[in-house]
């Protein structure tokens, strides 16, 4: 049996490595970056941020490195503003110096490294299952039709 430790942090909290968007479970309103091990970079261990209780989002698809930190009071108002309906006891967590940067409202964010290979589904989301590619299964059928906007000459 494993037992985990939960060691409470005051943000801001910077990593010093690249994460990318994993996955965003919508069922579950759960965000997970990762930042995958890289030994040429000096990354001998696999990263994983997740954010719980997610209500809104703007994020990157990729971060060359990250800060997390509490939105100011200003952002927050801003936010507020922006992402109508109750927020209960979410808070507003932004992704770098700016809003542009993104953002996740959400009740909690968790972070943690792991010896987990590339192929683990995720150390912080054991409960889930999260697709991965199976190169013994057949592909999916290529849809018939695939749509998108054409631009509109001004």
């Amino acid at each position: 049996m494993v037992t985990r430790q939960v060691s409470l942090v005051e943000l801001p909290v910077a990593f010093a490595r690249p994460l990318r968007l994993f996955t965003y479970i919508i069922g579950h309103s759960q965000l997970l970056l990762r930042g995958q091990q890289d030994s040429d970079q000096g990354h001998s261990t696999t990263l994983e941020v997740l954010f719980k209780d997610v209500s809104a989002l703007s994020v990157r698809d990729h971060y060359p490195s990250l800060t997390i930190r509490a939105a100011s009071s200003e952002e927050e108002e801003e936010l507020r503003g922006a992402v109508p309906g109750p927020w209960y006891d979410a808070r507003a967590f932004v992704l770098g110096e700016r809003l542009l940067g993104g953002f996740v409202v959400a009740g909690t964010v968790f972070w943690g490294e792991s010896s987990a290979p590339e192929t683990y589904s995720s150390f912080l989301v054991p409960e889930y299952d999260l697709p991965r590619f199976d190169p013994d299964q057949p592909f999916p059928p290529e849809p018939q039709t695939i749509y998108t906007p054409y631009p509109q000459r001004r």
